[in-house]
């Protein structure tokens, strides 16, 4: 029977690693004593104070908004179903876009989808054109009819859009 022999690496020992990380410090030490002390840079000097004007400027923002999306059938596709759908969105004062996306039926037909809109209110605040950003679907043209609400933008609007199924009436009212 012969004897397995088992072959262990020497630990370094403590002298060893200590002197390592000594010699280590002394170098680092040496190299910053070496280093050329970099110069401050001038100071600048104050400009003086100016006046500023002070205006008035409207606050334009983004306004969030909730809507009610009602489609039904045209003369030209009489045999589209009604539906209706609440939407959630913002109307940027300032460019005028409106963006709004569905976000819960209230009325839904069979193999129908909720059907963002997105565009421009026009600056008399009459009219509402854009795209829709839907497979197979183009675009939509409303106008406005009242404008009850808590918004610049609030009240009833009447039109249509197009998407496979036709052209597809629409009222959308934004609360």
């Amino acid at each position: 029977m012969q004897q397995q022999r088992t072959y262990r690496r020497p630990k370094k020992s403590t002298v060893q690693l200590t002197s390592l990380l000594d010699l280590l410090f002394v170098m680092i030490f040496v190299s910053l004593l070496q280093q050329k002390p970099i110069a401050e840079a001038p100071k600048a000097k104050a400009p003086a104070k100016q006046e500023i004007a002070k205006t008035k400027t409207p606050i334009l923002k983004t306004i969030p908004l909730e809507a009610q999306f009602y489609f039904y059938g045209t003369n030209s596709s009489p045999n589209i179903p009604q539906g209706k759908y609440l939407m959630q969105g913002s109307y940027d004062q300032k460019t005028g876009k409106l963006r709004l996306g569905g976000v819960g039926w209230l009325d839904r037909p069979k193999n129908y989808e909720m059907i963002p809109l997105s565009g421009v209110i026009g600056t008399s605040k009459k009219s509402f054109r854009g795209r829709i950003e839907f497979q197979t679907c183009k675009e939509f043209t409303l106008q406005r009819i009242s404008n009850e609400g808590s918004t610049e933008i609030s009240g009833q609007w009447k039109g249509s859009y197009i998407c496979a199924q036709g052209a597809t009436g629409l009222t959308l009212t934004i609360l």
